[in-house]
């Protein structure tokens, strides 16, 4: 029901970006599970460890535009990048990236980065199976058809529900994002998709909504269910997600779910970004509960994947929530 897999971390400071997203995310959550008195030695029954999946091109052109994603694969993936991870500013000056203190050149971190991105393709196909599955990766839901943005170079999510389709695995589908930005290349990718409806509840101030894009970029794009939350408005929070989930109830039923299960609107994530959304732990884990007994009421399979979350202590959110549905799911 958890799908961890070493080589699919992207390991940022060996390529000199500064980006706080911690790999120690996903690998201090995974100890904790493991030391857990009840879930230790049961591996075998909650962890699938490592998948062989990978993305190829003819996956990404489902989704993004042939130039962008052949662009990965080629001279100018390094480039790619750049733009992706925001690492180069308009003046040409570094932004989080420290070229010389680089292990890899930055275009060695696409294997990986690919790896990553099927993860979530093979979340889907576990939680179809098993009725849910939480991925330690994914959710880069800032990719758009033909460009990146936002340290997301293409959406994962859509890639995988896309390969899903493709497959005939499923034909309708319900993406809940709670990360605390919105996820505007989701929405933007499948605005005039009928069989993908979309949820985000996130911050109505922070980027990418903060004045920083033109009107009419693409980011703009509303979701079929858009929650903003205001600075000061977190009491307000899981009401709100609540009633959204409802409306949400109201529409087609889906084959399964995918929840980009971001844990930056904590109180406690060090990203600048996000402090615009403050929810206490026990927000956070109530609200992780509250989507996942949404999902369960409705008897959705449902695909978790990480999405953002920064700094050292951001671990102990996925780890709180998956303490709880693996002692429900197992005992």
């Amino acid at each position: 029901m958890i799908l961890f897999d070493p080589s699919a971390l992207l390991d940022f400071p060996r390529y000199g970006i500064q980006i706080p997203a911690l790999d120690s995310r996903k690998i201090r959550t995974i100890e904790f599970l493991r030391s857990h008195p009840q879930l230790s030695g049961r591996e075998r029954e909650w962890l699938h460890e490592g998948f062989d999946d990978t993305t190829e091109p003819e996956h990404l052109f489902r989704v993004h535009s042939r130039d962008y994603a052949q662009g990965f694969f080629d001279e100018q993936a390094a480039d790619r990048l750049k733009a992706a991870f925001e690492l180069v500013n308009p003046d040409g000056t570094y932004n989080r990236w420290n070229p010389q203190s680089a292990e890899n050149p930055l275009e060695e971190l696409i294997p990986s980065l690919m790896k990553m991105e099927a993860g979530t393709w093979r979340t889907g196909k576990i939680a179809l199976d098993e009725g849910f599955c939480h991925y330690m990766g994914g959710g880069a839901h800032h990719g758009h058809r033909d460009f990146g943005h936002g340290f997301c170079p293409v959406n994962d999510v859509a890639v995988a529900i896309r390969r899903l389709q493709n497959e005939g695995a499923v034909n309708r589908v319900w993406i809940i994002d709670v990360d605390a930005h919105k996820g505007d290349g989701t929405a933007a990718i499948f605005r005039d998709d009928d069989s993908v409806r979309t949820l985000s509840i996130h911050m109505a101030s922070g980027w990418p909504l903060d004045g920083s894009l033109p009107p009419s970029h693409p980011s703009w794009t509303p979701s079929d269910i858009d929650i903003p939350v205001e600075s000061g408005e977190e009491q307000f929070y899981l009401s709100r997600l609540s009633e959204g989930l409802d409306r949400l109830a109201d529409s087609s039923g889906p084959d399964m779910a995918f929840v980009l299960a971001g844990v930056d609107p904590w109180e406690g994530d060090i990203l600048p970004s996000t402090h615009l959304l403050n929810l206490s732990m026990e927000q956070m884990i109530e609200r992780d509960r509250l989507v996942y007994q949404f999902l369960e009421a409705q008897s959705l399979p449902s695909a978790w994947v990480t999405a953002g979350g920064y700094g050292e202590d951001s671990w102990r959110i996925h780890s709180a929530f998956l303490e709880w549905v693996l002692l429900r799911r197992l005992t």
